[in-house]
């Protein structure tokens, strides 16, 4: 392994996974669930009721937000 792929290997590793404000990822993390998993659920729900889903995913970004 050269100091290049190193590099590579690293900074790739440190990029986030978030999509949009990164809820998915962060639910699927407390719930130790797989994120495609919770996107499919929250999709689902917001065919189903998405005044609701888009209340709970705003009040979820607030929450949940990273602290830097």
């Amino acid at each position: 392994m050269t100091e290049h792929d190193t590099y590579y290997s690293t900074t790739r590793a440190q990029q986030p996974r978030k999509k949009v404000a990164g809820v998915c990822v962060n639910v699927a993390n407390r719930l130790d669930m797989p994120t495609w998993l919770v996107r499919v659920i929250t999709v689902l729900l917001a065919l189903k009721a998405p005044v609701l889903v888009v209340m709970a995913y705003f009040i979820a970004w607030i929450v949940l937000s990273e602290r830097t």
